[in-house]
């Protein structure tokens, strides 16, 4: 199950960067050109679950996490870490479904995997920096709203009942 991380979920976050380990070291946050990393950073951590988007996939305990930074206007950036491949992928379905009216990109480094994964959510590669590929998915506007046929007709007489 996948729900929205609030200030209770403090717990099961510590716990899980506690378990889980980024090997690639792509799960951090950009402040003023320096990178933080969530582990062993619990006031980041809870200053991300106070003004970001952190979702988290449950199964019995926190299994992945993925998180929509969202910086003073600047692009938003997505990151995402879990156990396991199957989580990875009930957590890009999740953002592709969800996420469809919003500009979304992903840093990865080269050798993460996660990068042919999310090409297949669609997102393409835009960008090549040095050790990083820069992912971007481009958003879809809201379609027009369906309106009856019946709204178009001015004159009652002409309508069908």
């Amino acid at each position: 199950m996948i729900e929205k991380l609030k200030q209770k979920n403090l717990e099961d976050l510590i716990e899980f960067f506690d378990r889980v380990n980024d090997i690639y070291s792509d799960f951090y946050i950009t402040k003023e050109k320096n990178r933080l990393f969530f582990k062993n950073n619990w006031e980041l951590i809870e200053k991300t679950l106070k003004y970001q988007e952190v979702y988290g996939i449950y199964n019995s305990e926190l299994k992945g996490l993925l998180i929509i930074i969202r910086d003073k206007g600047y692009r938003p950036y997505v990151k995402l870490l879990s156990e396991n491949s199957k989580y990875t992928i009930d957590l890009l379905k999740f953002l592709k479904w969800n996420f469809i009216e919003v500009d979304l990109y992903f840093k990865l480094k080269k050798g993460n995997p996660l990068s042919e994964q999310i090409k297949r959510t669609g997102f393409t590669m835009i960008g090549d920096r040095g050790k990083e590929l820069l992912f971007f998915k481009k958003r879809i506007k809201s379609f027009y709203k369906i309106t009856p046929k019946d709204d178009y007709i001015k004159d009652e007489e002409h309508r069908l009942y």
